[in-house]
């Protein structure tokens, strides 16, 4: 069993927690961790909002003593994420966007104790994504995910196989942050820079948290837009060798399908959507190959994955 006790240096862990005037949300994170048994921890919200919706809230939740700070003007995201972890003084952190919650009152118990029999400094788990409408599905780290990411964590560039932020809980360190260039990749960059520093990492089969999903989230907004993820994915692998793809065909496999997604017919069309940075190795290569493709047959899922393959050895020095 872990010791509630707090910790004579700080709390166990700090959960720490971003917010948007999303209140209802708000509420329904606040409740799940008010339930908790598992009670070495400390709460943090840093506030983006534009009124005092949230804070108003928080008064409801005295018994919960949490570190409260609005920011004024708005920090915007991921800077508030950052804000968040800089005021905490937990041995780990436990990221919670303000949209998400935990799927038992024993779940951080359960983080608790994987956190401390486990020599790794990276802990996730399964989640359970709850849209609007009420669907539900659940995400696990299946065999060909585990593989992935046991080769080398760059190939989250490619599938994000450790999922939303909401399911990580990773030791504290001051140093690593997230970079504040980016939206649509934040999270990916985060985990490949925090795994390269600290190899390994430990997961737990079981859904211990909710993923909220609706058509609102500012993820469902980046979606596919060409202007957002051609210049972050290209900047984030710029962080890179550039020959780093033909050491992982799973890095190749990315910079394949930005060309293929979104139809880049030639280098210029990167810069006019915004990205003006060092590019892989053989990109245009990657072009040249794809423009004689006839659309039908490239925007398959199976047969591009054959045709990327084939272009990967025959390009491969």
């Amino acid at each position: 069993m872990i010791n509630n006790l707090p910790s004579m240096k700080g709390p166990f862990i700090s959960i720490c927690i971003p917010a948007y005037q999303k209140t209802d949300y708000l509420r329904r994170l606040l409740d799940s961790i008010a339930v908790q048994t598992f009670t070495d921890h400390e709460i943090i919200i840093s506030d983006d909002s534009a009124d005092e919706s949230v804070k108003k809230l928080i008064e409801e939740f005295r018994a919960l003593k949490i570190n409260y700070t609005r920011n004024i003007p708005a920090a915007g995201m991921p800077s508030n994420w950052n804000l968040a972890l800089l005021k905490a003084k937990g041995e780990w952190i436990k990221l919670m966007h303000d949209d998400d919650w935990f799927s038992a009152d024993t779940a951080l118990q359960q983080f608790a104790s994987e956190a401390k029999n486990t020599p790794h400094s990276f802990i996730f788990s399964a989640c359970n994504n709850i849209y609007a409408t009420g669907k539900e599905v659940h995400e696990h780290l299946s065999p060909w995910k585990k593989k992935l990411l046991d080769e080398d964590p760059v190939n989250l560039s490619y599938r994000n196989v450790i999922g939303h932020p909401s399911t990580v809980m990773h030791r504290r360190d001051e140093q690593l942050l997230y970079d504040t260039r980016f939206q649509w990749v934040v999270d990916i960059d985060f985990y490949i820079r925090y795994l390269k520093k600290y190899p390994g990492y430990h997961y737990i089969p079981q859904m211990l948290v909710n993923i909220g999903t609706d058509d609102k989230q500012l993820s469902q907004q980046l979606y596919k837009n060409p202007r957002v993820e051609v210049p972050e994915y290209l900047a984030m692998l710029a962080k890179y060798p550039s020959n780093l793809m033909w050491e992982h065909e799973a890095v190749f496999h990315c910079v394949w399908d930005l060309v293929r997604r979104f139809r880049i017919g030639h280098i210029g069309m990167i810069e006019e959507l915004g990205y003006q940075g060092p590019l892989p190795d053989h990109i245009q290569s990657i072009i040249d190959f794809q423009r004689p493709i006839p659309r039908l047959v490239i925007k398959q899922s199976r047969w591009s994955k054959r045709l990327m393959q084939k272009c990967y050895r025959k390009l491969k020095p």
